[in-house]
């Protein structure tokens, strides 16, 4: 696609000379650890599927809960450069309209990776954090990214394609803050299922951040993994792998025949 690349870099190096929003996207998802995990650092063991301690066990909820809402300001920078012209210089030139929607989608996918990167070390060196007990190989370490990357993917793609489509700022805030706690409450992210509602539990099931958060969390806890425990893995990546795939080829289609200035 011509132009992806160096609209890329313009995203990137705009993020990088703004470090105030890295700081600022690394602040919630810290909290989550520090403080909701340390709180409920007594939380009984047998809910929380052979984990060492809470914070072993909600950091693969953390990880995928920052991608997605990292994700989800795809969409929303679609609308401020709408708002503050760049938009319009880039469909005045040669380059694809897709090109404008998938720069910001990589970009944001780069920074999510930053992020869990920098939030796993931190969770290493919390009093009682994250601990490899069993140990986390390559294959471990793949897994995690995977799971991650997919995870930004469809939500960057969603939201990029609800920008698209819509003209206002407050609109997609307002979408935004509807869905973030159903996504992070009704999900494996932060509660195993067994303390769940029955009928969360079921919903529960078919979120998608609940595939990637218990994917991160089978290898971070396990290690080496059984054949159960694998085929289970490799059946929520490819859930993750078959959404992240329509989702994009949909962003492209509607990307090329419907952004607007």
């Amino acid at each position: 696609m011509s132009g992806l690349i160096p609209l890329t870099s313009r995203e990137l190096i705009r993020w990088y000379r703004n470090p105030v929003s890295l700081i600022t996207g690394l602040i919630q998802p810290f909290f989550w650890i520090a403080l909701f995990g340390s709180a409920l650092g007594r939380f009984p063991t047998i809910f929380l599927q052979g984990a060492p301690n809470y914070i072993t066990y909600i950091i693969g909820g953390v990880l995928s809960i920052t991608s997605v809402f990292t994700a989800m300001f795809s969409g929303v920078n679609i609308i401020f450069d709408r708002r503050l012209g760049p938009l319009g210089r880039y469909l005045s030139s040669p380059i694809r309209r897709s090109s404008i929607v998938f720069s910001k989608i990589f970009s944001s996918t780069f920074r999510i990776l930053v992020q869990v990167a920098i939030l796993i070390f931190a969770a290493m060196i919390l009093p009682n954090g994250l601990r490899f007990e069993n140990g986390f190989s390559l294959f471990d370490s793949a897994v995690l990214i995977t799971a991650v990357i997919l995870l930004a993917l469809i939500f960057s793609s969603l939201f990029s394609i609800i920008a698209i489509r819509v003209t206002r700022m407050e609109t997609i805030f307002g979408i935004l803050n509807l869905v973030n706690l159903p996504l992070v409450f009704v999900s494996y992210a932060m509660f195993p299922s067994g303390i769940m509602a029955g009928w969360i539990n079921s919903i529960a099931k078919y979120n998608p951040v609940s595939w990637s958060s218990e994917a991160i969390r089978t290898v971070i806890i396990n290690g080496t993994l059984t054949g159960s425990q694998l085929a289970n893995v490799g059946l929520w990546l490819l859930y993750l792998t078959i959404l992240a795939a329509s989702l994009i080829i949909l962003t492209y289609v509607i990307s090329e025949r419907g952004i607007r200035d």
